[in-house]
């Protein structure tokens, strides 16, 4: 059962930088002018793809207020998971004070052979019973090597303030055990687009994506496909996602990620350090990518 303000198509947005590696404002203004047109439920600021561990935590807070500012009619997440218990429940609380809605938060994860699901469980329901706007939690153990088990996330979706979680294991037998444990009002969402429509069709309350970058009105049609029950254009569209998907996320990154905006017409800008510019060959195969899905004439 989905936490009604959670749900639909969110995208983490990129963090345009210029050659300097400062913030581009001027970029992200262009990109969230196209973002705010299309029919996406909301946007996350410094996330995964904002490149929220190179951004300093006043650098998170300056962008949430720009974007809160530029995107009133969206619904706006800011990434503010951080190692200690206090620096995440800080920055919780200065994230509400600039009108953010909700709060994406990852588990610490550099001392991960002592986080067990009883730490974990503390850390959480400690940050949950201090913040002053809802919360949801962020699955990557990709990136971080701590699994949120489904029964630990059972456990968090009783408090009032846990809203939902981002699940970006890439397994859908977990994401499919944690919509049948849980009959809290409580947003499951799909962390990548390969396996949006599988998710939705186990019930999931919609997708957080980084393809939603450069394709949010395919991303949220896949959605409304779905809820039409026109399932076979659903799956055609899902499978025509894969290999572009693919390249921007898993094989390319961020730095795939940002130079595919620029070939559809938004600013990806520079990426920091120690991230490095795309290679030509990664150049070819996006190019290539957009033109068969059809994206690039």
């Amino acid at each position: 059962m989905e936490n009604e303000m959670y749900s639909g198509i969110f995208t983490p947005i990129v963090t345009p930088f210029d050659s300097d590696g400062k913030i581009d404002f001027t970029k992200m203004d262009h990109n969230l002018e196209r973002w705010s047109d299309t029919k996406l439920s909301g946007m996350v600021v410094a996330g995964s793809n904002g490149e929220a561990p190179y951004l300093t935590i006043e650098e998170r807070l300056l962008l949430a207020r720009h974007v809160v500012e530029r995107c009133p009619k969206k619904t706006i997440l800011l990434g503010t998971g951080c190692e200690s218990t206090e620096t995440t429940m800080a920055l919780n609380s200065r994230a509400a004070d600039l009108g953010v809605q909700g709060v994406l938060v990852l588990p610490p994860h550099y001392y991960k052979a002592t986080m067990t699901e009883d730490v974990l469980f503390r850390y959480f329901s400690d940050l949950a019973d201090a913040s002053p706007i809802s919360m949801l939690l962020y699955n990557i153990p990709g990136n971080t090597g701590i699994h949120l088990s489904a029964q630990l996330v059972k456990r968090l979706a009783k408090h009032e303030k846990i809203a939902g979680i981002k699940d970006t294991s890439g397994n859908i037998v977990h994401l499919s055990e944690m919509i049948h444990l849980i009959n809290d009002p409580f947003s499951i969402f799909a962390g990548n687009a390969s396996y949006l429509l599988p998710a939705l069709v186990m019930g999931a309350a919609g997708g957080t994506l980084a393809l939603a970058n450069i394709l949010p009105d395919d991303c949220c049609r896949l959605r409304k496909l779905y809820q039409e029950s026109l399932f076979q254009e659903a799956a055609g569209l899902q499978l025509q996602m894969l290999d572009i998907n693919r390249l921007v996320t898993a094989q390319h990154g961020i730095p795939g990620l940002k130079y595919a905006l620029g070939l559809l017409g938004y600013k990806g800008g520079e990426t920091r350090r120690p991230l490095l510019p795309l290679s030509r060959e990664g150049k070819e195969s996006i190019q290539a990518a957009l033109t068969q899905y059809g994206a690039l004439k």
